[in-house]
């Protein structure tokens, strides 16, 4: 009797850890279920409205100098003196290197002296020709010598002006080539000169803004080397478009009296082509990239709803939306990596 007693105690014992297991294991995959199936997602949503912006596209161009050239020597002659000092500005005109012209001014000195006894025989023969003394071949020969001669003395003076190189305009001369006692070409560059007064930018924007940009336009741009940013003026339009880049060259001048503006600095330009109202600009945090096109996605309810969408426009902060969303839309604007379809969602914020 007592060990039937025993027993039933014990058959009662396992049958109850049974049924706990049972329970148990399904409580504990319920709750797992729960745990890993559609955890709710903290978003911050943002509600489309007509908004009004002023579209400012970003690129980036070069700084040139307003004029540049490389002085260099017409004719192959010995430098005999160099006037300029390397880094410093010379004016319209001012001598910066002399040639050896030694051999010219003595070419010129003797044709003088025989331009002048030309003269004397053409006034002699002058007179003999009005009394019918020589033929008037004769004097006409005599008349052609005198001018040829004058003729090859001015040839020899354009030779020697090529001895002294100027300056053709005012600006700042850069480091010389060459040294007094070298022989130079008219291939050898002697030095660089630029008019750094005005500075050219040089930029392009796409084929599609062609329309926006007219000339006079004012524009912003900003070099690495200065922390404020620097305005120019749209001086030109290039009249086409390059057909390999698809792009619009545009050049814009600056102001550069204080001469903080580098030739040859990149710079990054801003520039507002168009104000845009009326339309449907949401934050670019909101707006998902694939290989399909842009995504969106709408709080609705709850849940997320995805969406394509038809983009235009941007600037840095927000983008417009041509197809695909209302006034009145809320969209997802933050912690779009947790969200999924139908994913639950808890709005902390919306703006």
């Amino acid at each position: 009797m007592k060990q039937r007693i025993i027993f039933l105690i014990c058959a009662l014992l396992v049958v109850f850890l049974v049924v706990m297991k049972i329970f148990i294991f399904r409580g504990t995959r319920e709750i797992t279920t729960l745990t890993t199936g559609s955890p709710v997602v903290p978003v911050e949503c943002f509600v489309a409205r007509d908004t009004t912006v002023d579209y400012q596209l970003e690129t980036v161009g070069t700084l040139r100098a307003n004029e540049q050239v490389e002085i260099v020597s017409e004719i192959s002659r010995k430098i005999v003196a160099i006037l300029m000092k390397e880094g410093t500005l010379v004016t319209k005109g001012q001598l910066l290197f002399k040639l050896d012209d030694a051999d010219i001014v003595a070419r010129i000195n003797k044709l003088s002296l025989e331009v002048k006894l030309a003269q004397d025989n053409e006034a002699r023969e002058k007179v003999l020709y009005s009394k019918g003394g020589i033929s008037k071949e004769r004097f006409e020969e005599v008349s052609n010598h005198r001018q040829v001669l004058q003729a090859e003395i001015e040839i020899l003076r354009v030779d020697l002006s090529k001895t002294a190189i100027c300056a053709p305009f005012s600006g700042k001369i850069g480091l010389r080539n060459v040294s007094e006692g070298t022989l130079v070409s008219p291939g050898i560059v002697l030095a660089n000169l630029q008019d750094l007064s005005r500075m050219k930018v040089d930029f392009a924007i796409p084929e599609r803004y062609a329309c926006d940009l007219k000339a006079r336009s004012r524009i912003t741009f900003r070099t690495d080397n200065l922390t404020t940013d620097q305005s120019a003026v749209v001086e030109g339009i290039e009249p086409s478009v390059n057909i390999k880049t698809r792009t619009l060259l545009i050049r814009a001048i600056a102001q550069n009296n204080d001469g903080r503006l580098v030739a040859g600095s990149s710079a990054h330009v801003f520039l507002t082509l168009r104000e845009l109202t009326g339309s449907i600009f949401i934050p670019t945090s909101a707006l998902i990239p694939s290989i399909r096109g842009y995504t969106v996605f709408f709080c609705r309810s709850g849940v997320a709803v995805p969406s394509m969408v038809k983009t235009g426009v941007r600037n840095r902060d927000f983008i417009q939306i041509t197809e695909g969303v209302r006034q009145g839309d809320t969209l997802i604007a933050t912690n779009l990596l947790r969200v999924k379809k139908d994913s639950p969602l808890k709005v902390v914020k919306t703006y």
